[in-house]
């Protein structure tokens, strides 16, 4: 069910595409790991990288997040490329899938220099994420990182 006191007066008013492109505008404001939450996942959701065990819950992944951004020395690089949604339909206009592309490189505190391309596939429901997986090549993910990398 849609959670109506997390969202604005625009948010409801927005198809899929829109509530996708309204995540990547809001990643351009450099919320806190919270908000971002908050704002577009729900409570409940379960995100996985790779082929790890799933992570359920909002609180797992910004505790996992925060501990990752606490680990990021420099940011070099952050670009989203390719962005895909499908699915919605007028009946269900905050439903489907999106895909997108990322491309991240950063020096770690620890001092090691990692690149990362990965697509994130989003499952949405009600202008949330209910389901969020990564695909990316984690061998080049070293020191903290890797360690970080593989709490669930």
């Amino acid at each position: 069910m849609l959670n109506r006191s997390l969202m604005t007066q625009e948010d409801l008013k927005m198809n899929l595409r829109e509530r996708v492109q309204g995540l990547l505008d809001f990643q351009k404001t450099n919320p806190t790991v919270e908000e971002s939450y908050e704002r577009f996942y729900d409570e409940h959701v379960v995100v996985q990288e790779n082929l790890q065990p799933p992570r359920v819950g909002r609180a797992l992944s910004i505790e996992r997040q925060k501990r990752m951004n606490a680990n990021v020395q420099e940011l070099h690089e952050f670009k989203i490329g390719v962005v895909l949604v499908d699915g919605f339909t007028a009946s269900h206009p905050l439903d489907g899938h999106s895909v997108i592309e990322m491309h991240l490189e950063i020096t770690t505190v620890d001092g090691y220099r990692i690149r990362i391309e990965e697509l994130g596939l989003q499952t949405w429901k009600d202008g949330r994420i209910i389901q969020e997986r990564y695909f990316y090549d984690p061998s080049n993910i070293q020191g903290n990182a890797k360690e970080i990398n593989e709490v669930h």
